[in-house]
């Protein structure tokens, strides 16, 4: 994924482009919202990533959260779509970035929850009133604003739990 990303980034120098991410709130039996920190930008995002040519919203899910976490998402319901300039952002490679965010509500996944250990991401549940919006990636915060918003006490479906699940592929 960031291959894709950094050789479009490369190409495109400052031109402005628009980056379309498929984003994934996942929870666990609490309604905790789960977050995943970068340790090197120190901000914390929700799981998923840039969707590549040619692939399907649920396909990015499974590639991007998977290599993030370790989960599959099976199924999804699509959300909300969240753009706007005041999400535009410039990259560390001088980028200009103006991000395009299809939030999605898992139904079924499959997996164990782990850290990827080439990333050395932290993965964090946190309770909606505990959220650190201070702390999150700028352009994601209206998405998770979003989530708080309109589950307050958690996710009213089948929440992500990670006791239910076992290695099993």
């Amino acid at each position: 994924m960031r291959d894709y990303q950094k050789a479009l980034h490369r190409v495109t120098g400052s031109f402005p482009i628009v980056e379309f991410s498929a984003l994934t709130y996942l929870t666990d039996a609490q309604g905790n919202l789960l977050l995943i920190q970068d340790p090197e930008a120190g901000y914390w995002k929700l799981p998923g990533g840039m969707i590549h040519p040619g692939e399907r919203v649920i396909e990015c899910l499974r590639r991007t959260v998977f290599h993030q976490i370790g989960v599959t998402i099976e199924k999804a319901v699509f959300l909300n779509l969240f753009s706007g300039k005041e999400q535009n952002y410039i990259a560390e490679d001088s980028a200009r970035i103006t991000p395009v965010y299809a939030a999605c509500l898992p139904t079924q996944t499959r997996g164990v929850l782990r850290n990827n250990e080439e990333s050395r991401t932290e993965i964090r549940f946190f309770a909606t009133w505990n959220v650190p919006l201070a702390s999150v990636f700028p352009p994601m915060t209206e998405t998770i604003q979003f989530f708080l918003d309109n589950f307050p006490g958690g996710v009213p479906l089948r929440p992500f739990d990670i006791d239910r699940f076992s290695e099993e592929s």
